[in-house]
């Protein structure tokens, strides 16, 4: 259960809409800190980046600090840091707690945590890499008291929660430049999208789209206007987008991921529309109508989909050999071509299909993919 009385699935899913709040309006990024603290049990929140070719982390958000310790850290303190290392030699992904790691008893009877982390009673850290090149790395970490006790399993579960999304808002923020941007610069951002995207109402009425998005209606092969409203040109596609719009303001999507629905038959070149519900943060910023309620991206499914695949296989637990069939579903398509592919049977390859089929309730090779979208981000990486 979450503090006043809410279930821990409905705070988490508040911290995640405020996390998408923030990656709208940075002001509010203060807040998604503090609740993580609170949805992890930390007393500080920091989201935060390390060029490699520096000493001193740079800190774009700090929310729980006192301001003479801040200072104190980032004169004196951060090269002196022995989690530092252990931090740069992570990977995207990794969630970290010093009390897990090998250093841990050096940690604790370091200067670093004697001189500076002991004085204010902090135990423990708790860090999440949400993203990371050759050079740079960026983390949301959270400092643990003394009476909140070492990282627990319920911590670490709720951080690993969390992290995509952390990622998701800053590729969103950084893709839309939303910081300073108006409302001009704001269409000339999203026509430099690759995916189409498309503004709409809670009615389906259209209220923007990119460079992207009016190319796809031109052919009105996937999408098409009818009296101002944005339609799906397959039938099922566009009860699809009906269906989750509903969810999405019935708060029923799951936590892991966004809509994801297939537009058009599993014979074609498969086109997927995510969906992201918008805030009243985002409407008043870029001066669209408060009636604008949710945002379509539609991307081709020609995808990086190995770690969306290797979660489907963490979640569902799936075998490698029916790995390498999901996998082949998404990048060649029919049981034959996969067959000849693999080197296996058309026999083998329709029980390892039926296995997917089992283990994630899909009912179709399209329902496998569909899967994998729903756990693809559609902007540039």
């Amino acid at each position: 259960m979450g503090g006043g009385g809410i279930t821990e699935i409905e705070q988490a899913s508040r911290i995640i809409g405020l996390i998408y709040d923030a990656a709208i309006d940075p002001n509010l990024w203060l807040d998604a800190l503090e609740e993580t603290c609170a949805f992890c049990r930390c007393a500080v929140g920091a989201l935060y980046s390390h060029d490699m070719t520096q000493r001193e982390p740079t800190f774009h958000m700090l929310w729980g600090l006192d301001p003479h310790y801040t200072k104190l850290y980032l004169e004196e303190y951060a090269p002196t840091n022995p989690l530092i290392p252990a931090h740069l030699a992570a990977d995207a992904g990794d969630i970290l707690a010093a009390s897990r790691m090998p250093l841990w008893n050096d940690f604790i009877n370091s200067s670093f945590f004697r001189d500076w982390g002991g004085p204010q009673g902090f135990l423990d850290s708790l860090s999440a890499i949400v993203e990371r090149t050759p050079t740079r790395l960026s983390m949301v970490s959270c400092i643990r008291h003394k009476r909140e006790g070492l990282v627990d399993d319920i911590s670490f579960a709720r951080m690993g929660l969390l992290r995509p999304h952390f990622l998701r808002a800053i590729k969103i923020g950084q893709a839309l430049e939303l910081r300073t941007v108006q409302v001009q610069n704001l269409a000339d951002t999203l026509d430099g999208l690759a995916a189409g995207v498309f503004i709409i109402d809670e009615r389906g009425n259209l209220a923007h789209s990119n460079a992207s998005g009016r190319e796809l209606l031109s052919g009105e092969k996937i999408f098409r206007l009818r009296g101002g409203r944005l339609q799906a040109v397959n039938p099922a596609a566009d009860a699809g987008i009906a269906s989750s719009l509903m969810q999405m303001r019935d708060s029923k999507i799951a936590l892991d991921r966004r809509p994801a629905v297939a537009l058009e038959a599993e014979t074609g070149p498969r086109y997927f529309a995510h969906l992201l519900p918008l805030t009243v943060g985002f409407r008043h910023k870029m001066g669209l109508p408060h009636s604008a309620s949710a945002a379509i991206f539609v991307v081709k499914t020609a995808l990086d989909v190995t770690a969306a695949t290797e979660m489907i296989r963490d979640k569902y637990r799936l075998t490698q050999a029916e790995l390498r069939v999901l996998r082949a579903v998404i990048e060649i398509g029919g049981v034959s071509e996969i067959a000849s592919t693999l080197v296996i049977s058309e026999e083998t390859t329709r029980t390892h299909l039926r296995h997917l089929f089992d283990k994630t309730d899909a009912r179709s090779q399209l329902e496998l993919v569909k899967l994998v979208a729903e756990r693809i981000s559609p902007l540039r990486t």
